[in-house]
């Protein structure tokens, strides 16, 4: 952020949160209110026809979007940020954002989709692009020696501790709770996710779906029930549903053949 800009807002009693208040489901950067005062939000856009529109973008069964797809949904995600913001409000303020930019997404994915917040707000967002290994070394370095040089960051829970435990976040405002309607979240992403000692500090823009998998045709096989019997095992011979009985499987089915390719089966 530029220097004047923010000692500005000190100077107003704005805290640099309220200067730079937050919002964008999609790319979850920020979006900000004015200096003079906060703009209450009416919510009047229909976010049912906006991820109607979303859907119908190419993407998952309709093929490889484009950076223009990638904008347009942007531009469909900006009802907050009109309710807010007056267009240009910002023109000559300066964002850095730190956040990933593994296989040429999140950060990459994120100039797209703000695109057109930039051109609304007349707000520039610059980038600190990195890959997962170098993250956290990052982030340590930066909190250690007091040389944070971001305004913005995205960040996983496990560092929820390391930012907000040492009172590193600025709270996020109320009128970001009326924009962003929590029940939307799958369960595990809600609080205490994002929260600490009850305050909530960020919203969560990935939530990263694991699955398990196992082989069918291991489970429906003779011998190889026939031969976790006869190794002792009390359990019946079927899909796992704990991780101890992933690793004594695994084990079990060292030196084992695969009943489909006749090679040798791996947990």
């Amino acid at each position: 952020m530029k220097l004047d800009l923010y000692n500005y807002a000190v100077r107003n009693g704005l805290t640099r949160r309220r200067f730079l208040q937050g919002t964008s489901a999609i790319a979850g950067a920020a979006a900000m209110s004015g200096a003079g005062g906060l703009l209450k939000p009416a919510r009047s856009f229909a976010q049912s026809d906006v991820r109607a529109e979303i859907l119908g973008i190419p993407g998952v069964g309709r093929g490889s979007p484009t950076d223009a797809d990638w904008q347009r949904v942007g531009e469909l995600c900006l009802g907050g940020t009109r309710e807010t913001v007056a267009e240009g409000e910002f023109e000559g303020v300066e964002l850095t954002f730190m956040g990933l930019n593994n296989q040429n997404l999140h950060n990459f994915l994120f100039r797209g989709f703000l695109r057109s917040w930039e051109a609304y707000t007349g707000a520039t967002i610059n980038w600190i692009d990195l890959a997962q290994a170098d993250y956290n070394a990052r982030l340590q370095q930066s909190i250690a020696t007091g040389t944070v040089d971001f305004d913005i960051i995205e960040m996983g829970a496990p560092f929820e501790g390391d930012t907000a435990g040492r009172g590193l976040l600025n709270e996020m405002p109320t009128w970001v709770a009326e924009l962003i309607d929590m029940d939307d979240y799958v369960d595990y992403l809600k609080a205490p996710v994002g929260t600490w000692d009850g305050k909530t500090y960020r919203i969560s823009i990935d939530g990263d779906c694991h699955t398990f998998s196992y082989r069918k045709d291991y489970y429906e096989s003779e011998e190889l029930a026939q031969a976790w019997a006869d190794a002792g095992n009390d359990s019946p011979w079927e899909q796992p549903t704990s991780w101890e009985m992933v690793n004594a499987h695994s084990k079990f089915l060292a030196g084992k053949t695969d009943p489909l390719t006749g090679l040798d089966a791996h947990g």
